[in-house]
């Protein structure tokens, strides 16, 4: 992966996560093309279909550019969505849980 001793972006994740963030999520996803991503979702109470994709997406397409795109920060909320919507494979979004 990528690491020329910056640091990654940190990408604060809202609180809730439903079709309407889902326009705004991609935005700031795109924005940060090309750097290292740390996502914050530590705050997440509500998470969609819509917006996981994104994130899906993003983390996908950081990986086929040699960039890394994590989770560093999970709420239970948005790991129990995670499972609930099947995706339970590190290597799709690789996270680190809150303890």
């Amino acid at each position: 992966m990528a690491s020329d001793g910056t640091s990654p972006k940190v990408l604060k994740l809202p609180e809730v996560l439903d079709l309407n963030a889902a326009s705004r999520l991609h935005e700031q996803v795109l924005a940060l093309k090309g750097e290292d991503i740390d996502i914050d979702a530590s705050d997440v109470s509500r998470v969609g279909a819509q917006c996981m994709q994104v994130l899906l997406s993003a983390a996908m397409t950081w990986r086929a550019e040699d960039q890394n795109f994590k989770v560093e920060k999970a709420s239970d909320a948005f790991v129990k969505t995670l499972n609930l919507l099947g995706i339970s494979d590190e290597a799709l979004l690789p996270m680190e849980t809150l303890k």
